[in-house]
């Protein structure tokens, strides 16, 4: 064996087959100890045994009478794969508010969707370590909390750390929902669409978004300080609809014009109620509208049987976790990882939100407070740092 290594080696004009042979293996066992070194769990700093952490004890279609609660809990330990992050903030979106409402909870459950903080200890595992002090922004579930565990992969991404922790913690909700609406009309080969709650956070992103991408949006809005708040993005004022009072003629009839001149075909519709039937009633022949969300606390109505039978309209929900994944996990991840890159680079622009900050004993309370004003333009944040 050591000849024809010898031989081996002469022919390519390699070192004789001992040293090869022995560099080979030196540098085999190294890279072997560096990868166990870098598989095992550390630490940056040493979390508190126990945490503050807010649990939905009832919930209530009334979300005032729903009943949250702060508890005392063991600070979560990551498992291999898993980061342990400190929670910097966490924002209230509507599919929080959501699950309040959800009369059928009658026990403790961890809410909040989706934070931001640091990575202050992992699991082990490759990624999970490569996370360790760095900012990230985490979707899940129970984030209402001073640290939450969460999947490296899956669940957490990087934020530019030029920008504030904070500043991240709406990164996935609101964001993945604007571009993901805006590319299922590409898809559906639309050039316009209308969208209602035009005002509302997620309203603003997608308007600032078309308008960086060049599609045109007709944002419904219901009042003229609302329009205002658009055209100060640089929302055409000819493009945003107002349904209340304020404006002359009816916004049915304004909307109805602009369907047909810019020939819109898809409208996506976040109040549910009588909106949706009546957006329905406005689009053309073979026209959709999708629903993503029921701010008017009512279900869908007003829906004429002719227009789904013999006009071919339809109606289609929209949910962006469906989005995400509706050509499988492969493509799902690649489809992640791009628009998570998108909202990275345009997080204090295009995704910046105007937030109010709560504590977590305070956030329910002020919450319903917020609702009942009808503030339009601030999204409430739970800060825990």
């Amino acid at each position: 064996r050591l000849a024809v290594a010898r031989a081996l080696g002469r022919f390519v004009g390699a070192m004789p087959a001992m040293p090869v042979l022995a560099v080979s293996g030196g540098c085999l066992l190294g890279g072997c100890l560096l990868l166990l070194r870098m598989r095992r769990p550390r630490t940056a700093e040493k979390p508190p045994a126990r945490m503050k952490q807010a649990f939905l004890v009832e919930g209530n279609t009334d979300i005032a009478s729903a009943k949250i609660e702060v508890h005392e809990v063991e600070v979560p330990t990551p498992k291999s794969g898993q980061v342990l992050i400190r929670v910097a903030a966490a924002p209230i979106n509507p599919s929080d508010d959501g699950i309040w409402k959800d009369a059928r909870i009658k026990t403790a459950t961890p809410i909040g969707i989706e934070c931001s903080g640091s990575v202050v200890a992992t699991g082990g595992g490759l990624y999970a370590n490569h996370l360790l002090g760095k900012k990230v922004a985490v979707v899940g579930g129970g984030v209402y909390a001073e640290y939450v565990v969460a999947d490296a992969f899956k669940s957490a991404y990087t934020l530019p750390e030029h920008l504030p922790v904070e500043m991240g913690c709406a990164f996935f909700v609101n964001p993945f929902t604007a571009v993901g609406i805006l590319e299922s009309v590409r898809e559906a080969g639309g050039k316009a669409f209308i969208h209602t709650a035009g005002a509302s956070q997620l309203g603003q992103m997608l308007a600032k978004l078309c308008l960086r991408e060049g599609v045109t949006l007709v944002s419904v809005v219901r009042s003229p300080e609302q329009k205002d708040l658009l055209v100060k993005l640089g929302c055409d004022e000819r493009h945003v609809v107002v349904t209340g009072a304020g404006e002359p003629g009816s916004w049915k009839e304004r909307l109805q014009a602009l369907i047909k001149e810019l020939k819109i075909k898809h409208a996506f519709d976040a109040i549910a109620g009588e909106m949706s039937g009546d957006l329905l009633a406005l689009l053309p022949g073979g026209g959709c509208l999708w629903v993503y969300g029921r701010l008017s606390d009512q279900a869908i109505s007003n829906v004429q049987p002719l227009d789904l039978i013999y006009r071919g309209k339809k109606i289609q929900g929209f949910m962006v976790a469906t989005w995400m994944m509706k050509d499988g996990p492969l493509k799902g991840l690649r489809r992640s990882i791009k628009v998570a890159s998108i909202v990275r680079k345009y997080l204090d622009s295009v995704f910046a939100s105007d937030f109010v900050d709560v504590s977590l004993e305070e956030m329910h309370a002020r919450y319903c407070e917020l609702k009942q004003a009808g503030v339009t333009g601030a999204k409430m944040r739970v800060r825990l740092q």
